[in-house]
């Protein structure tokens, strides 16, 4: 299990630690990835450049069916590990599915901020892990799934 959760708000207190007077940074991200670490790195006095070195492309699918797939087979628990997926199932699904069997969802978000946005768009079971790798969300999954 990793020490330190695996988000930006980390990485920040771990650069808080660092001596970063005139390096030069070259920061990857998506495409309009978020700028925080951007914005501190430069106050701190870095040449940052930004290469946004992928892009996160929708997949476009049926979701009238997929949806009544995922309840028919009784899907209660999501996995979500950023911002655009929760807005995006916000977005595609229907108001009544919405209400009906979505927002009903356990959802598991990586880190606080992920957390607010899914309670402020409408689920109320919100589980929150520190880390985004495979082995530490499946371990909660788990964890989970043995309480009940």
């Amino acid at each position: 299990m990793p020490k330190n959760k695996e988000n930006s708000e980390n990485l920040l207190s771990i650069l808080c630690q660092s001596n970063l007077l005139k390096k030069k940074i070259i920061l990857l991200q998506g495409e309009n990835g978020r700028k925080l670490i951007k914005k501190y790195l430069i106050k701190k006095g870095c040449d940052v450049s930004v290469v946004e070195c992928y892009k996160r492309i929708f997949k476009i699918i049926d979701i009238v069916s997929e949806t009544k797939k995922w309840r028919y087979y009784k899907i209660n628990t999501l996995v979500v590990t950023n911002s655009e997926t929760l807005y995006q199932l916000n977005k595609i699904i229907s108001v009544p599915d919405k209400i009906q069997w979505l927002f009903k969802c356990k959802i598991i978000v990586v880190g606080n901020r992920l957390e607010k946005i899914a309670k402020e768009i409408g689920w109320h079971d919100v589980v929150v892990s520190d880390y985004a790798n495979n082995n530490s969300l499946l371990e909660l999954i788990s964890k989970i799934n043995n309480k009940t």
